[in-house]
């Protein structure tokens, strides 16, 4: 009788092990988005360029969807914007929070809204970036908005204490800012 509750065990186990490879195999398929089409994603790029006060305007590509850890192929509509602080900030964008009140503002206006799935897309943010996703019409817009020190620039002693820059301590043309909206549909 002793062999029998063995048996049961090694069976379990061997059917355990099916279903973890199983699901395994599973989520690492790749799932497929495709970009936003043309007409859709100038339209988002109007409401942005109508709605965020910055100077340069946002150019549209349409580009491979980036390497992730959710194994997501395909291809993205972004639209971008990059400048210094003497570009984008002005009396209405001074800081990151404004840059982001400003474009998640446009695209809400527009109809884009945050639900639980756009959550999956909405990475970490960190000092100087920010990262958020919006949803409408089974499309996703994922944005990213970064400010840094320009490459080459010698912060002044005002700006950097004990090794960290406060960019806010930078001049505009110190700044470098980038403004990423990724949009797609699954």
């Amino acid at each position: 009788m002793p062999a029998r509750p063995a048996f049961l065990k090694a069976t379990t186990r061997a059917g355990l092990l099916t279903l973890a490879l199983l699901c395994a195999t599973g989520a690492a398929t790749a799932e497929t988005v495709v970009a936003l089409p043309g007409a859709e994603c100038r339209d988002v790029r109007a409401t942005l360029e109508l709605y965020v006060p910055i100077a340069p305007g946002f150019r549209q590509l349409e580009m491979p969807f980036p390497e992730n850890e959710e194994k997501i192929e395909g291809t993205l509509c972004r639209l971008v914007a990059v400048g210094t602080g003497v570009h984008v900030e002005n009396e209405q964008v001074r800081t990151l929070k404004d840059m982001q009140r400003y474009v998640k503002g446009a695209l809400t206006e527009s109809g884009w809204r945050e639900t639980d799935q756009t959550k999956r897309f909405a990475g970490k943010s960190k000092h100087g970036r920010h990262v958020f996703a919006v949803t409408r019409n089974n499309a996703i817009c994922v944005t990213t908005i970064q400010v840094g020190m320009v490459p080459g620039v010698e912060p002044s002693r005002a700006a950097l204490d004990d090794g960290t820059i406060y960019l806010g301590s930078l001049k505009p043309h110190q700044r470098e800012w980038w403004i990423a909206v990724d949009c797609f549909h699954f």
